[in-house]
């Protein structure tokens, strides 16, 4: 199984644009890459904070790029988001039981949970698990194929980074989500936006991967506190390939646009500068 990762697409208004640049027009990008190059992927999941206020012209505008989409989309909230608006335009995303969004998707190479980790009730930006979804996790880790990887998607990390500012708004209640894996079963991977930067680790020996936002980046910075320093650093999206229980994550910068080249060519090898090796290569 392949499918592709998204995240913080930080949708705005058709036409509007957000810290001088247009998150339409970078998902349109990315979904043109994707439908040409992984014409074989299941799904592409967004993991959150789709709209950057949450105004239902913004899901609107989400909704008409997601259109050109050749693979379905699993929807996911993040702390920009707003279930309201969110639903309007997405009917027919995930809902459990108590209308969070969030659902278990079982295919035959692995297992996607996705959590709902937004906090409407008190929003500052961090996330929560709530009792309701504490227990919805609690039931999909029991009750998920236990002969195939179980991967675990939801917007907030549940750790600190060591990036000062967003440290303050991770998911509050980590410690409860993994009382409740260490009492039923590790996920195998677990997958995270919000950072708005590319990390990877383990988290209570699980493996993590925070995928890269869409749109603008937060800066590779562990001084500044106070506010969050902001970039325009190239975004991508994540390739992710399940096969007999092996799991492979490789990130493609979509934005690239100079030469691809043969490293054995003599003369990519010689060439003093990007421009020439674009002349050689042409």
């Amino acid at each position: 199984m392949k499918f592709a990762v998204l995240t913080d697409t930080h949708f705005v208004p058709r036409g509007g644009k957000l810290y001088g640049l247009d998150p339409a027009e970078r998902l349109a990008v990315a979904v043109e890459k994707i439908n040409a190059t992984h014409r074989d992927i299941s799904f592409v999941i967004l993991s959150g904070d789709l709209a950057h206020w949450g105004e239902q012209p913004a899901y609107a505008s989400l909704a008409s790029v997601l259109a050109g989409l050749h693979a379905p989309a699993i929807l996911m909230m993040g702390n920009h988001d707003k279930r309201g608006a969110f639903r309007s335009e997405f009917a027919g995303a995930d809902r459990d039981a108590h209308g969070f969004v969030q659902g278990v998707h079982v295919f035959d190479a692995a297992t996607i949970v996705t959590l709902d980790t937004l906090n409407e009730e008190t929003p500052d930006h961090a996330g929560i698990l709530c009792e309701a979804r504490l227990g919805f996790l609690a039931e999909a880790l029991g009750t998920a194929p236990a002969d195939r990887p179980l991967l675990l998607f939801q917007h907030h990390p549940p750790f600190d980074s060591g990036l000062r500012y967003m440290d303050t708004i991770k998911l509050t209640n980590g410690e409860a989500e993994w009382d409740i894996i260490a009492g039923s079963r590790k996920p195998d991977y677990m997958f995270m936006g919000h950072l708005h930067r590319p990390i990877a680790g383990t988290w209570h020996g699980i493996p993590f991967h925070i995928q890269r936002a869409l749109t603008h980046q937060v800066a590779f910075d562990f001084e500044t506190e106070g506010h969050i320093p902001g970039t325009h650093e190239s975004p991508d999206y994540s390739l992710v390939s399940v096969a007999e229980g092996n799991i492979a994550i490789h990130q493609c910068s979509f934005l690239y646009d100079g030469p691809t080249f043969s490293l054995h060519d003599p003369k990519a090898l010689r060439s003093q500068s990007s421009r020439e090796l674009a002349e050689v290569t042409a």
